[in-house]
């Protein structure tokens, strides 16, 4: 058990920066806690995983683990704040790949988002697909309840996802838990 800022977590939250791909900030759960089955994603579906983030930190990119990347129109990723309210957030591409997918988050000012507080953070994760996208994820907590919180710890959110990723200070829809949605999401 991992106790971070306050929020208790039934497994690692902050990567163990030794075993962590080179570059990586932080990660939804550690590298080498990801299971072997993949989530597999849903069309239009935005996924959200919960990440500890310390204060100051840049945020220049958000990868995740493309485990087969399927045939999709839109995969996009952002970072949310705790209010689900989006803070940095990449273009849209067609052209996932499998592995460690990297996609910048800065802005066309090209400054980072910096957090501003150490604490609850969400990492989003945006697919439309003919074909779904499965992305590295831990094994599926043991219930919804274990998912739901509070915090929640991952889950999908009400608002729908599309070609078009959120503008910065959009505020997704509320999250629902989901036992199996734990994704693997890196900033760097």
């Amino acid at each position: 058990m991992t106790v971070t800022s306050g929020i208790e977590r039934p497994y690692g939250s902050v990567p163990e920066l030794v075993r962590a791909p080179v570059g990586v900030t932080a990660s939804t759960i550690n590298y080498f806690d990801i299971g072997t089955t993949p989530l597999t994603t849903v069309t239009t579906t935005i996924y959200m995983a919960s990440i500890l983030l310390p204060a100051n930190l840049p945020i220049n990119q958000i990868g995740t683990l493309v485990t087969v990347a399927g045939t999709e129109t839109g995969f996009w990723v952002a970072l949310c704040d705790a209010g689900r309210v989006v803070r940095a957030v990449s273009a849209n591409t067609a052209a996932a790949t499998a592995g460690l997918f990297n996609q910048s988050v800065l802005p066309t000012s090209g400054v980072a988002y910096v957090t501003p507080f150490a604490g609850l953070y969400y990492a989003a994760l945006g697919t439309v697909s003919t074909v779904a996208p499965q992305v590295g994820a831990m094994s599926a907590l043991p219930s919804v309840a274990a998912a739901s919180g509070p915090p929640i710890y991952c889950g999908t959110s009400a608002t729908a996802a599309t070609i078009t990723p959120p503008p910065v200070g959009t505020t997704l829809g509320v999250i629902t838990g989901v036992a199996a949605a734990e994704f693997y999401a890196q900033t760097l």
